[in-house]
């Protein structure tokens, strides 16, 4: 709407100044004249300023038109001269120009924008449009300027000139109708639009125009000129709303065979032939034949070196494409990819020799086979569908089954599309395909892991919720045998301690298994990690059969380790050799030594063992003996980097000879004896400091040697854990306040003084560092006597910063683990 307001106001603007000028001719024509070159110049302006934006042949189109209308305006500023000198004339040195403004919108059509940049054709294109320009050039100076140079009887020049303007613009409006139904399913539509509206309308008002020139009844300032003013109106909106290059798609083969040809070196023959064939059927007489034949004789030689320019950039341009096909044939032998070629009835045209490698066929069998005989029996049905499935949707992607030489299959992810004729017909197909049989193997693995964890981590929140009921069981019952000591309960009631810690044992025992754990590491017994991962799967081997031995050194074995970590490879281990001995029985030994610089674990079974050709590849990623869905293969590989981030080593070693059994079936002959498999750990040895033996005792005489001035902080949102925190608290003679939420906390708090925090780490409305911090705020040397408590270890992976040297005190916890931890925080008297 814009751009036809302001056509609307430039004509009512050129009008109104041209009537108020009536009076004055001279000053109308240079005014008229000079507002119609602003007009045209405009088109010049917007076309520099966009340039950029347009890249190949687009480029070239707008080139095209903007050089046309920059001849133009040098036209007409030749007419006006000649109107203020006196000579005015239709037929004058400035008629070419104005006739060469004509020209640029032609020609411009042949550069086909709405194709796309085609910037490897570019050059050739611009040879096409100069040598077409020449023709016309050649054809108004054939016709009109020779003539009006040169007098001659016949049709009057400017009557030459009115006609063949009219069907310049006539060629004009048919070819930009043309070029809307050419590009109506580009982005280009719109551009022809707006160009083939001004060229038709100025077609149809150029008649009037013409007419008015013929009778003398034009005068600049009418309304006649409507008939350069709405074309450039139209040049001008296209301009500034044609759309910019975007990406040249990738150089296609050369197209368009002999016709292409014939466009190309049309304009050279018509030359001659229209010069040489006009002397000889109307000729005008000397000298105005000898000035057209020369002119056609310059003509023609320029032709001629136009066309071997154009051949010249075709030439280059077959130079690349070869290079290119070379390039891309290369490309395709390379590459790992199995890439099949076959015509439109089936038949092998062409394997590249990743496919010939693959399937185990050399290129001469392949040339004799179908697509149907490689592939896996059941999948022949396939190749029709295929087929239907590319000729619609001009692609298909699938999977597809092949066969090889020696009968066996893989899977193979598979590309197939089309190659078409010039006229549209499928001649062949293309197949880019992919071995996946290793992805869908690692596919599986990986669900598999993802099954896994997301059973852990409902292990996890189960785990939880159980702790706290076993808490409040626990500190209830070692409360009741405090009391009842001695009344004959004693053993009932140490039953039920021993078994609900022994649950509170196995649920810690998962929480440490599924949780990801801190990297920090401290000093700890290989002996008890052995231990405890031995009764992660004493229950589960005994139901099997199997029994699982421990030989532990003696003593103490101080290591420096991620204890969950080493937990978690002694566990893989036991599960590696629980899976070699199958559902037979068996034994599986752990077994600790102790050294002056290392200690070592081992685990060893009375499996089959490993055979030489396996003990090389025990330690990869993902290789594995189990069936699919049964292992990911990642266990060994998991406990062999865990043992190198701690310094020390994982390795396959034969195991001990009073390891190696009979068959657990007591049959077979001896060849047949289990040989076993015996995995070594080995752990950097680290020296610790042994605790007092009195530690515990002194924490509870410390605690129970006190008055009741101390005064205790407990936050914890479970009312059954924190009402057993306050008794416990208070028989050790402490004043307990209780909060059951952080804003509890934070009421209570205000403008007390405590000893001691003990603090839940999951509450209802915050979590324990928070309500920690504003604890801290008002008295910072709570800091060394705050506590956590919490039935999950893992829940403090995000406080552990801040927060890391503060003691945690893990639910479930006996009275003893609180004394000690009374002791750890050196509670004030």
């Amino acid at each position: 709407m814009r751009y036809l307001i302001s056509g609307i106001l430039y004509v009512v603007v050129y009008l109104g100044v041209s009537a108020l000028l009536g009076t004055h001719p001279v000053a109308r024509t240079v005014v008229a004249n000079s507002l119609l070159v602003a007009l045209a110049g405009s088109v010049c302006v917007v076309v520099f300023r966009r340039r950029q934006e347009w890249q190949g042949t687009q480029r070239m189109f707008w080139d095209a038109i903007a050089a046309g209308m920059a001849m133009w305006c040098i036209g007409a500023v030749g007419f006006t001269i000649s109107g203020l000198t006196g000579h005015r004339s239709w037929v004058q040195w400035h008629t070419m120009f104005s006739l060469c403004g004509g020209i640029g919108p032609v020609v411009a059509l042949l550069a086909r924008p709405h194709l796309g940049p085609r910037k490897q054709a570019a050059w050739a294109v611009a040879v096409d449009l100069v040598s077409y320009a020449m023709l016309i050039g050649f054809l108004f100076a054939y016709f009109i300027m020779v003539p009006s140079v040169v007098p001659a009887s016949g049709a009057s020049p400017q009557a030459t000139l009115l006609a063949l303007v009219q069907l310049q613009r006539l060629i004009l409006f048919l070819g930009s109708m043309a070029f809307v139904w050419l590009a109506r399913q580009t982005e280009w539509r719109d551009t022809f639009v707006r160009l083939a509206l001004g060229a038709s309308v100025g077609f149809f008002l150029r008649l009037l125009t013409s007419g008015a020139i013929s009778s003398d009844r034009y005068h600049e300032g009418s309304l006649y000129d409507l008939a350069w003013i709405v074309p450039f109106m139209c040049y001008l909106w296209a301009a500034l709303e044609a759309p910019a290059s975007g990406d040249d798609p990738a150089p296609s083969a050369l197209r368009g065979g002999w016709r292409r040809v014939v466009f190309s070196t049309a304009p050279v023959f018509l030359i001659p032939l229209i010069g040489f064939g006009l002397l000889r059927i109307q000729p005008i007489g000397d000298p105005g034949d000898s000035v057209r034949l020369l002119l056609t004789t310059l003509a023609m030689v320029a032709g001629i070196g136009i066309l071997t320019l154009r051949l010249s950039f075709q030439g280059g341009a077959l130079e690349r494409a070869d290079a290119r096909l070379r390039l891309l044939a290369a490309a395709t032998e390379q590459t790992a990819d199995l890439i099949l070629i076959t015509r439109a009835d089936g038949a092998v045209e062409h394997a590249n020799d990743a496919y010939a490698q693959a399937l185990g066929y050399t290129r001469d069998e392949l040339g004799t086979m179908t697509l149907p005989q490689l592939l896996e029996r059941g999948f022949e049905r396939m190749v029709e569908h295929v087929g239907s499935e590319v000729r619609q949707k001009a692609i298909w992607r699938g999977t597809l089954m092949h066969r090889r030489k020696d009968g066996s299959t893989f899977p193979a992810s598979s590309t197939v599309v089309a190659l078409r004729n010039s006229d549209g017909r499928i001649t062949h197909f293309v197949g880019v395909q992919r071995d996946i049989t290793e992805e869908l193997k690692l596919r599986d693995q990986l669900v598999h892991s993802e099954r896994l964890s997301a059973v852990g981590e409902l292990i996890a929140g189960v785990a939880h919720e159980i702790n706290n009921p076993l808490q409040t069981i626990i500190g209830c019952v070692e409360m009741l045998i405090e009391e009842r000591r001695g009344s004959g309960q004693d053993r009932d009631l140490e039953l039920v301690r021993q078994e609900a810690t022994r649950a509170g044992q196995i649920v810690r025992n998962l929480l440490s298994f599924v949780r990801r754990n801190s990297p920090d590491r401290s000093a700890a017994d290989l002996n008890q990690i052995a231990r405890d991962a031995a009764r992660m799967r004493e229950h589960h081997l005994a139901q099997r059969n199997i029994a699982l031995l421990l030989e532990l050194h003696p003593g103490v074995m101080a290591v420096l380790v991620n204890r969950e970590e080493i937990q978690q490879l002694v566990l893989n281990l036991v599960l590696n050799a629980e899976h070699a001995i199958g559902d037979q029985s068996g034994t599986i030994t752990i077994r600790t030594n102790a050294g002056e610089n290392a200690h070592v674990l081992q685990v060893t079974d009375d499996g089959p063992g490993v055979g030489p050709e396996l003990r090389g590849r025990v330690f990869e990623p993902f290789f594995t003996t189990k069936e699919v869905g049964e292992g990911t293969g990642l266990g060994l590989s998991i406990a062999l980097g865990i043992a190198n981030a701690h310094g020390g080593a994982l390795s396959l070693v034969d195991p001990p000879a009073g390891d190696q059994r009979e068959p657990a079936s007591g049959v077979g002959p001896s060849s047949d004896r289990r040989k076993g498999a015996c995995f070594q750990l080995t752990l950097p040895a680290h020296a610790i400091v042994t605790p007092s033996p009195r530690r515990d005792a002194d924490a509870r005489e410390t605690a129970s040697s006190s008055g009741g001035s101390r005064r205790a902080l407990v936050v914890e949102d479970e009312e059954t854990i924190r009402a057993l925190l306050v008794r416990l608290l208070e028989r050790r003679h402490y004043d307990v306040i209780d909060a059951a939420s952080c804003a509890d906390a934070r009421r209570l708090s205000e403008g007390v003084v405590f000893d001691l925090v003990l603090c839940d780490v999951r509450l209802g409305d915050g979590n324990g560092g928070d309500c920690l911090r504003h604890l801290l705020a008002a008295q910072p040397e709570l800091e060394r006597h705050a506590v956590f408590v919490t039935g999950d270890i893992g829940a403090l992976a995000d406080e552990e910063s801040e927060f890391g040297h503060i003691p945690v005190l893990v639910k479930p916890f006996t009275t003893t683990d609180l004394d000690r931890v009374l002791a750890d925080v050196e509670v004030s008297v």
